[in-house]
């Protein structure tokens, strides 16, 4: 459109695939990923070595979530639960649920959303990456009992299953209070 732009980079300058991985602002202030967030254009993925912070990229897409703008008026985007991420593998999904346990094995920590670690959605946190996750304050360890939301890809080991590598794809919901 003949309008100039300016990449911000906060990391990693490529993907795997060799596509740039930027933040696009143009010459009047406008923010390209804020932007369709916002508008519900898209869904907020965060990456290790990001370097941008994503809390306000995730508030906006909560409120396209909430009225329902773009992509979240369409049921295929909804946060999905732990019982249906395994209909889900092979894609970037959110998953929202209570994490019923955790165990830290050998070199990972596993945060359980079942009974059955062997066939139940499961999140999966290498212990190096712990250093990262203390920054942001966030302990996996503390998460048992709570109401967490996950981003990534869905894969399939020992059941539906998500490797956090950073902290920002985990959200902590806030606590509810017990009804009377």
């Amino acid at each position: 459109l003949g309008r100039q732009v300016r990449l911000a980079f906060g990391g990693f300058a490529l993907d795997r695939y060799r596509r740039l991985i930027a933040q696009v602002h143009d010459e009047n202030g406008l923010w390209l990923q804020g932007e369709m967030v916002a508008r519900g254009m898209a869904r907020v993925r965060s990456l290790p070595d990001n370097g941008f912070p994503v809390d306000d990229l995730l508030l906006m897409e909560a409120a396209a979530r909430a009225e329902a703008r773009g992509i979240w008026a369409d049921p295929f985007y909804r946060i999905r639960s732990p019982d249906e991420a395994e209909g889900d593998i092979d894609s970037f999904q959110i998953v929202e649920g209570a994490v019923t346990d955790r165990a830290r094995v050998r070199d990972r920590i596993y945060l359980n959303f079942g009974p059955d670690w062997r066939t139940d959605f499961t999140v999966s946190i290498e212990t190096r990456l712990l250093k990262a996750f203390e920054k942001a304050a966030l302990d996996p360890m503390d998460l048992k009992g709570r109401k967490i939301r996950v981003r990534g890809w869905i894969e399939s080991r020992n059941g539906p299953f998500i490797d956090a590598t950073h902290p920002e794809q985990i959200e902590v919901m806030p606590e509810q209070p017990p009804e009377s």
